[in-house]
């Protein structure tokens, strides 16, 4: 009979520890640095903004959004059919206790 694998805890799953986020921070760190021909991390952040993220949209819509942060989405929840609108039909008393 096949063992089932549906949910519960599974190898691999779940997010990486702190440790291993932080190495492969460096190792990203380092080939900017080594790419760039950098000293410093923080140059080597700060030329890739500049070669990378800069030359496309993309890249500025998410330098704008970590900098301004998200715009909120808002969802229009009026429904109209055929002049038939739910806000009319539903409506909620506050007096009631």
């Amino acid at each position: 009979m096949e063992e089932k694998t549906n949910g519960g805890a599974r190898e691999g799953a779940g997010r990486k520890s702190k440790v291993d986020e932080e190495k492969v921070n460096t190792i990203f760190l380092s080939a900017l640095k080594d790419l760039y021909k950098k000293e410093t991390d923080d140059d080597a952040k700060i030329m890739f903004v500049k070669s990378v993220l800069l030359e496309s949209q993309r890249g500025q819509l998410f330098i704008a959004e970590h900098i301004f942060g998200k715009p909120k989405e808002t969802i229009d929840q009026n429904v109209n059919l055929n002049s038939f609108e739910l806000k009319d039909v539903i409506k909620f008393d506050n007096t009631k206790s």
